[in-house]
């Protein structure tokens, strides 16, 4: 009897224990699903993928007033592929670092979704997704030159001179359902064509190159209204001028560009997928720039040597008129030949850098050799003060000024540079002792910051690089220009003051109750080996 009463309640354990056990079964997704990753709307979700292996990617939490969303991928170093079709068809895929794509929303729909895969490396990607309303344009909506009919991606090319940053034009935005406006059928105030384009770049912390620092910046660079926040804005276009802007390449320093497309008449704006690079192959268990150029140590004994040089003209240039001579004769000389042999030959790296150094030791030992047979001291001064003048100039177009449309025309931008280099020294040669020693004490100090910024990444340097840089390659007048000035740029920057103020103060001390200009070598050797006649007078005035 006491079975049969215990034979219910273990009918009813059994059946408890089947229901668990087919509850835990069906809460494991199946073999097939095992791909699925789901990312909530503006949320930035981490994957990983193994080597050539994909994953199915949902969008979840759309709500009914999201017409479109755009959906951004990127890794650190790897490439990967996006794609709207499982099997990942050439016409329907995107491969980069950084890839976007966008999704436009069946009328139903609560959820998006596209796909993902890795290359032959393990890659760890951020996904994120932003969405649009009907008001909003939809970027790369209009693209007629890239593979994806919708491509809401920055294509960025890059050499040693300039960035180059393409992207396809948006459309109008429209309801769910409903066709979009043809592209390219008139260009009234109803048509795309009354979109603009705002193009926006972020600097990374200089000397990390991590992950963890471009994820930041990333996060910063997605939204319209993050990009806005922290971005610096480059300029604005039309839609009736070529998608297809230039920035600086700053090697070792990286740089997140993204571009907002706004419709003026709704009042809307969408963003871009961001891009970013290091303007350099960038190592992938290091996290430092690939140094590929085997040639750039030449550079960087060269700058060392000019700075040690200039730190010397820095603190006693005026008293030492034959050497200021030879390293001012050097630069002009050198800057002149290396200009006109890389801009009108195609000779290799090393062949111009030997014309460089060898018309610069020409032109320095002219100089000198003008200062100590004819003692021209005026002549010399003013020769000098030109590179003042260029230094100044330089300094000066190194601001946003340079980004003036006016001055990516080179015959504008050529006058106005000429004009203050001339202007400098016109302006002080009635005070030669000055000139002499300002341009010293500033082109010394300067020549010091180049050669440290050989061995630690500043924008610094381009200062003089952005002048060679226009003067080499025709293209760089179409390039916009904002460096970055972060601590390292604020410590030279100090650094530099301080050695121009004390480097002029003491040549003005040393140079207290002497001659403006000593004597020649030549004129000292004269003097001493001239004849002693009836009419030389027994004292002679010291040579100062």
């Amino acid at each position: 009897m006491g079975t049969a009463r215990s034979l219910p309640w273990a009918l009813l354990l059994s059946a408890a224990l089947l229901a668990s056990t087919r509850c835990r079964v069906l809460q494991q997704p199946p073999a097939t699903a095992a791909g699925h990753i789901k990312v909530p709307l503006l949320e930035h979700v981490s994957v990983y993928l193994g080597p050539n292996e994909h994953k199915r990617v949902v969008i979840t939490n759309i709500t009914r007033l999201a017409a479109s969303v755009v959906a951004q991928v990127y890794s650190h170093v790897q490439n990967l592929t996006v794609s709207l079709s499982r099997y990942f068809s050439v016409d329907s895929s995107y491969t980069s670092s950084s890839a976007g794509v966008v999704l436009i929303l069946n009328p139903d729909a609560a959820k998006a979704t596209f796909y993902i895969k890795a290359g032959e490396d393990e890659v760890l990607a951020t996904v994120f997704a932003l969405p649009y309303a009907a008001q909003d344009p939809v970027p790369g909506a209009c693209n007629l030159e890239f593979i994806l009919d919708n491509d809401p991606n920055l294509h960025l090319t890059y050499n040693v001179y300039e960035t180059a940053v393409s992207f396809a034009p948006a459309n109008l935005g429209t309801d769910r359902g409903t066709v979009p406006p043809a592209c390219d059928v008139g260009t009234g105030g109803h048509t795309r064509w009354r979109l603009t384009y705002e193009l926006y770049q972020y600097f990374l912390p200089e000397n990390d190159l991590s992950d963890k620092s471009l994820s930041d910046g990333m996060s910063k660079m997605s939204s319209a209204q993050s990009i806005m926040a922290n971005g610096m804005k480059i300029t604005t276009i039309p839609s009736s001028q070529k998608t297809k802007l230039y920035g600086n390449s700053y090697v070792g320093i990286g740089v997140i560009y993204n571009v907002i497309v706004r419709d003026p008449l709704m009042k809307t704006s969408a963003a871009y997928a961001p891009v970013s690079t290091y303007t350099c192959e960038l190592s992938t268990k290091r996290y430092e720039c690939k140094q590929s150029d085997g040639n750039f140590i030449y550079v960087q004994v060269l700058c060392t040597v000019i700075g040690i040089y200039g730190l010397l003209l820095c603190l006693a240039g005026h008293r030492l008129f034959e050497a200021e001579f030879l390293f001012f004769g050097f630069l002009i000389f050198g800057f002149m030949s290396f200009v006109l042999v890389t801009r009108y030959s195609a000779l290799d790296f090393i062949r111009r850098f030997a014309i460089l150094v060898g018309g610069g030791l020409f032109g320095g030992l002219l100089l000198s050799l003008v200062r100590w047979r004819f003692n021209l001291p005026l002549v010399c001064v003013a020769v000098v003060g030109l590179v003042l003048g260029f230094l100044v100039a330089a300094i000066i177009f190194f601001t946003p000024l340079a980004n003036f449309s006016l001055f990516h025309n080179d015959l504008n931008f050529g006058m106005v540079y000429a004009f203050i280099t001339l202007v400098i020294p016109t302006v002080l040669l009635p005070f030669p002792k000055t000139l002499n020693i300002i341009t010293c004490a500033l082109v010394g100090s300067y020549a010091v910051i180049v050669a440290v910024g050989m061995y630690v990444y500043s924008s610094l340097t381009y200062i003089i690089l952005n002048i060679i840089k226009r003067a080499v390659d025709p293209d760089f007048a179409m390039v916009y220009s904002n460096a970055p000035f972060q601590r390292t740029e604020y410590v030279l920057t100090f650094v530099w003051v301080f050695l121009f103020i004390n480097g002029a103060v003491l040549q003005f001390i040393l140079a207290r109750n002497r001659s403006t200009f000593p004597p020649s070598l030549y004129q000292k050797w004269r003097r001493r080996n001239a004849t002693i006649g009836e009419r030389t007078p027994l004292l002679q005035p010291p040579e100062i």
